[in-house]
């Protein structure tokens, strides 16, 4: 993202990081959905996965259409910022994995 403010580029870094918060704001919404609806203890499963539905759906399609009619907004910079978040847990795992696995191998 330096690269962009280096270059006058403001809207492609200002495009990465909403990607990134939204793309962060999923992966919270998924693990708020798993404890309210998944877990034994949930009293009603069934009304959890309707509120998920009928809140995040809606608010992300606004977020998407607010981000498409905005002029000054990178798409492809967006797009990135949303797989960035992506990458990186799928990275940490594999390191974990390969830490756990040259443990293994002592």
């Amino acid at each position: 993202m330096g690269w962009s403010l280096a270059f006058q580029k403001p809207w492609i870094a200002l495009s990465i990081t909403i990607g990134m918060v939204l793309g962060t704001g999923i992966l919270a919404s998924f693990d708020w959905l798993v404890r309210r609806a998944f877990y034994p203890e949930a009293k009603s499963p069934r009304w959890a996965l309707v509120k998920f539905g009928l809140l995040k759906y809606p608010l992300f399609c606004l977020a998407l259409y607010g981000l498409v009619r905005w002029d000054k907004a990178n798409l492809p910079a967006f797009c990135g910022g949303i797989v960035l978040v992506h990458f990186a847990i799928i990275m940490k795992m594999m390191g974990a994995r390969l830490i756990e696995k040259s443990r293994d191998s002592r």
